[in-house]
């Protein structure tokens, strides 16, 4: 019979040897599953941040693009306020112009100017041709 008890006693080595290798999967698959789980929650967290920093983008963009719009919108009355500026430069006088006024006003003004009245003048004809006669 010790081939029997032989036989019994591998069976049953066999038997605690698959246990034994089952239990390590067991432990060896259970840490797995925590590596997953912790990798399944740093994705998690990332797409979150990701998910912040886009709807962060969007906001930034929306502003950036607001204030392009001012600017654009201050450009144009600024490019209209040049022409109209224009247009009434265009309608002033040049330097040149003043002066030929200033000239024509030194001429004609009363106060700087000799004038002659009309019975000064025929005096001074008179006496003119008193002198040639």
């Amino acid at each position: 019979m010790p081939a029997f008890e032989e036989t019994v006693g591998s069976t049953s080595e066999v038997l605690n040897e698959l246990v034994k290798r089952l239990n390590e999967y067991g432990r060896r698959i259970s840490g797995l599953e925590q590596v997953v789980e912790r990798i399944e929650s740093r994705i998690g967290n990332v797409e979150q941040v990701a998910i912040t920093q886009l709807n962060n983008l969007e906001i930034d963009l929306e502003k950036i693009s607001q204030s392009i719009d001012g600017l654009a919108e201050r450009l144009t009355k600024i490019e209209n306020e040049i022409l109209r500026l224009n247009k009434d430069l265009g309608k002033a006088a040049l330097k040149s112009d003043l002066k030929k006024v200033e000239t024509f006003i030194d001429v004609v003004n009363p106060v700087t100017s000799k004038f002659v009245t009309r019975e000064e003048v025929e005096r001074l004809l008179a006496e003119k041709t008193k002198k040639r006669a």
